[in-house]
């Protein structure tokens, strides 16, 4: 009788309890439509407030605008002086009650950290820097503040380790900072609640978020100046930093495989000076026969940035035990690869290709040949032999006159053709090739001319900007420098006038940053410094706006002010 009495409930009430657990479902739904969240999250209130003294409770307290990810805000709270224990975590809805484990000690300041790392739920938005407040447990508040920043294609997230320099050795590989703060989108920051002290100041996009500052992986910037807080200068502005990757390692070889009788393709753990390494730096050792086999050819890949290709003329014997010896193998930071041994398999594949030309191009946006300074690059997938190259390159105008150049090898499969005759603006010219000249190691070659029209381009096309450095140090080296926001486009390097006016001329339209440094050393670059071993960078300064540099239209009287 039960039975039947839940059987017909169910039945009659199917199409209700249907629509009720559909509604129960919808209703878990996030509404539809509307604009998308980019809001970041704001701190809107804190406890204690900034400045408190004699604080004495167990606990801080954050409030947000918004709900945040939970996780986001625990791994982005840094207190300063660090705790050995961890907090203890307390939410109710946007407010985040932290406990401390231990007790605090006397008459200390702490300053509170929340990092711009910090999430909202919605969308993701990361709060648009971070926030710091300060308290002391005793009757008196360290005031000093450090603030600057971090200039960088994208700093966010980078962190700034402060120490205070109780000791003359300071190793951020090895030591936690007394003092960390963390920068948004636009790469400010602000250390406050500083005793009174000297201290050293690293910026560093900490990949681990261990507060350490791991060498040959960390980006980091180094002050330029000594830093201390008095009583007499409680606040340092203008802590600026770049970010750079400080490398010790040597490049290696990661790899080597015989392509053919007469071909390796080699590649490195890193990217090399390839400018200072030729085939003289390689040879192979046969150590059966006891017999040394040079290299002949050492050229770029057409593919990855760390592959390079050797050839060679001998033929290897193919059960011998035969190595390659590289020597003298420089990276892009100047770490020296003294001697590294691989061991190889020979091969006996026959070389039947022939030469194939890559690319013939100028060395302007467009593959547009420049008239003033008129290169065109010529790359080959295989090296060859260099004694007829210069009788087979042809360059004439559309009347058929001859124009001389001079060849200049870049690799053993590339080089550059100077045109001497002066060239004019906006004009084809014909370039060709004669194949049957370009022969490899295995003596294969094509049998035809190879031709292409070659454009060159105007003072037209170019942009230009000048103005003037002020309040520099009148006995300095000043040099301004353009970055482009096109990571593929050339940057520009000008040394500032006696009179502190600068101009830079031919100028490739686009968006770049313009800044000034004073080169301390007198080696015309940039230099920024070392965190271990300790040394300053060099001082910079930046112009604040982004210039848009458009074709014939030069920006004049930008002043940048030290």
């Amino acid at each position: 009788m039960k039975v039947n009495l839940i059987r017909n409930f169910v039945t009659k009430n199917f199409s209700f309890l249907l629509l009720l657990l559909i509604g129960g479902c919808a209703s878990q739904l996030p509404p539809g439509g509307g604009e998308i969240d980019k809001i970041p999250p704001e701190i809107i209130l804190v406890e204690p407030e900034s400045g408190t003294l004699n604080y004495s409770k167990d606990f801080f307290e954050i409030t947000f605008s918004e709900y945040v990810d939970k996780r986001s805000v625990r791994e982005a709270i840094f207190i300063s002086p660090p705790l050995s224990k961890s907090l203890k975590y307390d939410w109710s809805g946007k407010t985040l009650r932290a406990y401390f484990q231990e007790s605090l000690k006397p008459n200390t300041t702490y300053t509170i950290t929340i990092g711009a790392d910090v999430e909202d739920l919605n969308n993701r938005n990361k709060m648009a820097e971070p926030y710091t407040f300060a308290f002391s447990t005793g009757t008196q508040l360290d005031s000093g503040k450090i603030s600057g920043k971090i200039y960088d294609v994208d700093p966010t997230g980078s962190m700034v380790f402060a120490y205070l320099m109780n000791t003359n050795e300071i190793d951020p590989t090895k030591q936690k900072p007394d003092y960390v703060s963390q920068v948004g989108k636009n790469g400010k920051f602000t250390l406050v609640g500083l005793g009174e002290g000297e201290y050293k100041v690293f910026a560093i996009r900490d990949k681990l978020r261990d507060l350490l500052f791991q060498m040959n992986e960390d980006e980091f910037g180094v002050q330029f100046k000594e830093l201390k807080i008095s009583s007499n200068q409680n606040e340092i502005i203008n802590c600026d930093f770049f970010l750079n990757k400080q490398d010790t390692i040597p490049p290696t070889l990661s790899s080597v495989i015989m392509k053919d009788r007469n071909h390796f393709l080699i590649e490195f753990s890193e990217p090399i000076d390839s400018s200072k390494v030729s085939a003289s730096n390689f040879y192979l050792y046969d150590s059966t026969k006891q017999s040394r086999i040079n290299i002949i050819y050492f050229y770029k890949g057409d593919a990855r940035p760390k592959q390079f290709y050797l050839a060679l003329k001998d033929t290897l014997i193919r059960d011998n035990n035969i190595s390659l010896i590289s020597e003298n193998i420089l990276d892009l930071f100047g770490n020296k690869n003294s001697y590294e041994v691989y061991s190889i398999t020979p091969k006996a594949d026959t070389d039947t290709l022939k030469p194939k030309l890559l690319k013939v191009s100028g060395t302007m946006p467009g593959d547009k040949v420049d008239y003033q300074d008129a290169i065109v690059t010529v790359k080959f997938d295989d090296a060859f032999s260099k004694v007829d190259v210069d009788n087979a390159v042809t360059i004439t105008d559309l009347t058929g006159k001859f124009l001389s150049h001079k060849i200049e090898f870049i690799d053993d499969a590339s080089f550059n053709v100077k045109i001497i005759d002066r060239l004019r603006q906006r004009t084809d010219y014909s370039f060709s090739i004669d194949l049957k000249k370009i022969i490899d190691i295995a003596g294969n070659k094509a049998d035809s001319i190879y031709k292409q029209k070659i454009t060159t381009n105007s003072e037209l096309d170019f942009s230009g900007v000048s103005g003037i450095v002020k309040n520099a140090d009148e006995n300095s080296d000043l040099y301004v420098e353009l970055k482009s926001a096109d990571i593929n486009q050339r940057n520009y390097i000008n040394k500032v006038n006696k009179d502190k006016t600068f101009a830079l001329s031919k100028i490739l339209p686009g968006k770049y940053l313009l800044s000034s440094f004073i080169d301390k050393n007198k080696n015309g670059k940039y230099d920024a410094g070392s965190i271990k071993p300790f040394s300053f960078a060099e001082k910079f300064k930046f112009y604040p706006d982004t210039l848009n540099l458009r074709p014939r239209w030069p920006v004049v009287d930008v002043s940048i002010e030290y």
